[in-house]
């Protein structure tokens, strides 16, 4: 497992945020979209990991009453299977937990397999199917874990 450092994100990150998109996902977030999340607070928690001072994923968690809401999760592909989406995850997992919620629900394309096996692994499951979800049309898998996650 690598070992990253754990940190809330800042309005400096978001170039290497939009570059982590542009590079993790075909329909990447704007850039406007995660800058009026990073200088308007409450609007969402962002989270970066890092590795000797280069971000190599980052993730964003929401709330609505008792339930948290994962809304993205990305780690560059030279980083990724050595634990860093797991680490993220244990950070907002710590967070869910302080706000009380009592589950964490997210959307996944139901194409990503892999997405989907590593959500799995540490407590979600399926929930429902959101028909067209995606910019491209593609559906969505609600999925849903109870609070705390099972990260060990």
């Amino acid at each position: 497992m690598q070992i990253v450092d754990i940190d809330f994100c800042v309005p400096g990150d978001i170039k290497s945020l939009v570059g982590i998109e542009a590079v993790c996902f075909d329909i990447p977030w704007e850039e406007r979209l995660i800058e009026r999340d990073l200088n308007e607070p409450g609007s969402a928690i962002y989270l970066k990991a890092t590795v000797k001072g280069e971000i190599a994923g980052y993730g964003v968690l929401g709330r609505a009453e008792d339930t948290a809401h994962l809304m993205n999760l990305a780690v560059l592909p030279e980083y990724r299977r050595q634990g860093i989406a797991l680490q993220i995850m244990a950070a907002f997992g710590e967070i869910s937990e302080d706000w009380q919620c009592r589950r964490m629900c997210l959307e996944v394309r139901s194409n990503n397999a892999i997405a989907r096996d590593f959500y799995a692994s540490i407590g979600f499951v399926y929930l429902s199917r959101v028909k067209g979800y995606y910019a491209d049309g593609e559906d969505a898998l609600v999925l849903t874990a109870r609070l705390p996650l099972r990260l060990g």
